[in-house]
């Protein structure tokens, strides 16, 4: 049965209320006609009148309830199209969108704008989470190696890859005495130049020797033509894409990495480069200071051992000099006694030997204190003057001739003199001139005569001498 049925059932039934009461109320009266006959039509249509609104009522009631119904089955048909597309975000489908049987637009905008942020939030992840694992993958490779050259071949092979390029160089930074630093390159992977890859460059040259120079990183979207060819298993083509990052640490750039690609790179991706580029080069960095320490301490070592050979043989020259120094002592002690004997010697030698010393020609260089107590000049009147100063007229020419002839071929001379003094007086000497040779050529005559006193004595001498010099007739 139909509600409104119902309700028109039970509006019938409270309606025949009415002609209950009002047989009840004839049964009590028995006058007023009229009342009668008015209060019997009411009656008899009352219960038609209640069921009528009854029915009313209840067909109302019916279609609020169907509406009610009807509502609640489309909330949760809205229901069901939030939770699909929620689920669908949850399992990471952000291709889902919002039916367009949902009836709250607004509601689906939030919808769709919370979804694009939830996939700018998913990308920022998946790249942090790429550039963390890359940064960590290198940082293992920077490890692995000591050797600078073996590195930089696997560190641009890694970022080639890493970052889906299809080329890639480095150019370490070469400094050279007294010159200009330049960049040589030090590894390329894939690399193939239109002839002949350039190995060095001057800061400011092309695009490298730029990227040096003003320390900053050169994203070119239009590569210069004839710059470079990708080689790959389809043939040579000129890439679309290229990064060159300086290798920088401290705003000190240690060289130049160069990354070619037919497609464009990332920002994210050339940022992951930069950051790399800068782990590669406090390396570098790490790696140079680590050089200078091991050279300096390598020369540190040297000069040790230097100065360890040096006092060693300081130690065996102080040695050697203080052997030398006593050598020396006992040698001066020995010469202290030479000396004095000489000393002595001359002494004695001076109070009985003439001496005197001449030059090549006979000028007098030397003259003793017994020569000039004798001749009656000073040193002062005989030094300068010729030997013949003293010579007495009586002496014969040929005497002398034959003492030069003898003294000049090197030989000593012997012979009795008479030579006159100062006041013309003479005085007898027996004379020895010796010639003194050095370097094979006579450079001066030493002197030495005896004083003969006795003039008899001295006369019989030299007779006997002339005799055997056969000039025994110069002095009858």
């Amino acid at each position: 049965m139909k509600t409104e049925q119902k309700w028109a059932v039970i509006g019938l039934a409270i309606g025949m209320l009415c002609p209950l009461l009002l047989v009840a109320q004839r049964l009590g009266e028995s006058h007023n006609t009229w009342g009668k006959t008015a209060a019997n039509g009411l009656a008899i249509a009352t219960p038609a009148v209640c069921a009528a609104g009854a029915f009313l009522a209840g067909r109302k009631i019916t279609r609020s309830e169907e509406r009610f119904a009807q509502q609640i089955d489309n909330d949760r048909k809205q229901w069901f199209m939030l939770d699909d597309f929620i689920g669908s975000l949850d399992r990471g489908d952000m291709r889902a969108q919002v039916s367009n049987d949902f009836n709250d637009r607004k509601i689906a905008a939030q919808l769709d704008g919370y979804k694009t942020k939830l996939m700018a939030e998913k990308e920022e992840e998946a790249r942090r989470t790429w550039e963390t694992r890359g940064l960590a993958s290198f940082g293992e490779l920077l490890r692995a190696t000591t050797d600078l050259s073996h590195l930089a071949d696997d560190v641009v092979r890694f970022l080639v890859k890493y970052v889906d390029g299809n080329q890639g160089s480095i150019f370490f930074l070469q400094e050279q005495p007294d010159e200009e630093p330049v960049l040589t390159l030090a590894a390329c992977y894939a690399y193939e130049r239109k002839k002949h890859m350039t190995k060095t460059i001057a800061p400011g040259e092309g695009l490298v020797g730029q990227c040096y120079f003003e320390k900053e990183t050169i994203v070119l979207h239009q590569v210069p033509k004839d710059y470079i060819r990708i080689t790959s298993g389809l043939g040579t083509g000129a890439p679309g894409f290229i990064a060159i990052v300086p290798l920088k640490t401290n705003d000190q750039v240690n060289g130049v990495l160069e990354i070619a690609s037919f497609k464009k790179l990332s920002n994210n991706a050339v940022k992951f480069l930069e950051k790399a580029a800068e782990a590669f080069s406090s390396v570098i960095q790490s790696m140079k200071t680590n050089d200078h320490v091991r050279t300096l301490l390598e020369a540190s070592q040297r000069q040790t051992e230097e100065l360890r050979s040096q006092e060693e043989e300081m130690r065996q020259n102080m040695e050697e000099i203080q052997a030398i120094q006593e050598q020396m002592s006992r040698q001066l002690e020995r010469n202290t006694v030479i000396r004095h004997a000489l000393e002595a010697r001359e002494k004695v030698l001076g109070l009985t030997t003439i001496l005197s010393e001449s030059d090549v020609f006979g000028t007098i260089l030397f003259a003793n204190d017994k020569f000039c107590e004798l001749a009656q000049y000073s040193q002062e009147e005989l030094i300068g003057k010729p030997h013949n100063l003293i010579r007495h007229p009586d002496m014969p020419k040929e005497i002398f001739r034959q003492m030069w002839v003898e003294i000049k071929a090197g030989n000593a001379f012997h012979g009795i003199i008479k030579n006159r003094r100062k006041d013309g007086s003479h005085y007898w000497v027996d004379s020895t001139i010796v010639p003194v040779i050095e370097d094979g050529k006579i450079v001066k005559y030493i002197g030495a005569r005896y004083h003969i006193k006795d003039d008899d004595v001295a006369e019989k001498l030299f007779f006997r001498q002339m005799r055997r010099m056969g000039l025994l007739d110069l002095v009858r």
